[in-house]
């Protein structure tokens, strides 16, 4: 089985917690959102796959559809 390698970091994507996992007094459960968490500790936490990036370009097509969906 091969080893896939997760995306580049963009910090400019939506981030969603993959494990729960305590910060700064948060107890941050698997699929909440990832909010206020400073650019350096995310990208650890990143790395260490806690989180799981959501990248921009999909957030688009979401935010998208949701509008065409709207519209019936």
């Amino acid at each position: 089985m091969a080893y896939r390698s997760p995306p580049k970091f963009d910090r400019e994507a939506r981030f969603i917690a993959n494990r729960a996992f305590l910060f700064n007094g948060l107890q941050i459960q698997p699929g909440d959102a990832v909010l206020g968490i400073p650019d350096r500790r995310l990208r650890q936490l990143y790395g260490m796959r806690h989180v799981l990036m959501v990248p921009p370009a999909a957030q688009h097509k979401e935010a998208a559809g949701a509008a065409r969906k709207g519209k019936r």
